[in-house]
């Protein structure tokens, strides 16, 4: 069983684009979406479309949850996500709401082996899991996160679950916790490690455990640039200097 596995496209259908068809030469048996679909780029129906025509498997992310009004947004997004929610269509709404907040993957019958796919942990869409001894960590204001720290948002994954990947952070990492593998597979959009590529993970079970490896895509920041001309979402401009400067590292999102 192989399957491929990108978070955070943030409405980036350039990005998108250049992610599905890299991820189409992977000759995989799977792919999955880990949350964050449509906010902050200017064609979030766009690609809200693509995943749905494909019929991707799915999980929310917390700025999902923002557009839908299931948790307030930042003041400084909120009219980006009254912006973004006027996009979609009924249909599209309905889709998204309906996105599940995790999906599991059995290669056995043995839960131990279970992949399973989130977007930020298993408890919830907002507490990041940083890599270990990760300089994201002090960017964010955060301390070491110590794997006893990670004990509670891993509760009940361990032994029934032999890898969780999930994105959020927008920084690819592989970290063993309490026997459990957990993979960032970074994000399409607005990287969060200094190399403005898309990022997604490939997760292969090879018939007795999970081999997980990060691809790296690029992708014409000028084409997403274009886009946000022509659609001009709120705060769009501080978007484009962003990605003029390959600096996305994303804040908070």
């Amino acid at each position: 069983m192989r399957v491929a596995i990108f978070s955070d496209v943030h409405g980036n259908l350039t990005a998108l684009e250049a992610v599905l068809n890299d991820i189409a030469t992977q000759q995989v048996d799977q792919v999955l979406f880990a949350g964050d679909l449509c906010l902050i780029g200017p064609r979030p129906a766009e690609c809200l479309q693509w995943v749905k025509a494909a019929r991707i498997a799915s999980v929310y992310g917390n700025t999902d949850d923002w557009i839908l009004r299931r948790q307030k947004p930042p003041e400084r997004l909120q009219a980006l996500c009254d912006w973004t929610l006027a996009q979609l269509s009924e249909v599209e709404r309905v889709w998204l709401t309906a996105v599940p907040f995790s999906h599991r993957l059995s290669p056995t019958a043995n839960l131990a082996d279970d992949l399973l796919v989130v977007h930020a942990n298993p408890h919830d869409v907002n507490q990041l899991v940083f890599p270990p001894e990760s300089e994201q960590q002090a960017r964010y204001g955060q301390v070491r996160q110590t794997d006893g720290a990670l004990a509670e948002l891993l509760a009940g994954a361990v032994g029934t679950t032999a890898v969780i990947a999930y994105g959020h952070l927008h920084v690819p990492s592989i970290r063993q916790v309490n026997g459990v593998t957990l993979v960032n597979i970074s994000s399409v959009n607005m990287a969060g490690d200094g190399d403005p590529r898309a990022k997604y993970g490939l997760l292969e079970w090879d018939g007795q455990q999970w081999h997980a490896q990060h691809r790296r895509v690029a992708w014409d920041a000028e084409a997403e640039i274009d886009a946000y001309r022509q659609a001009q979402p709120p705060g769009w401009e501080n978007f484009v200097i962003l990605l003029k400067q390959h600096d996305c590292i994303p804040q908070q999102v």
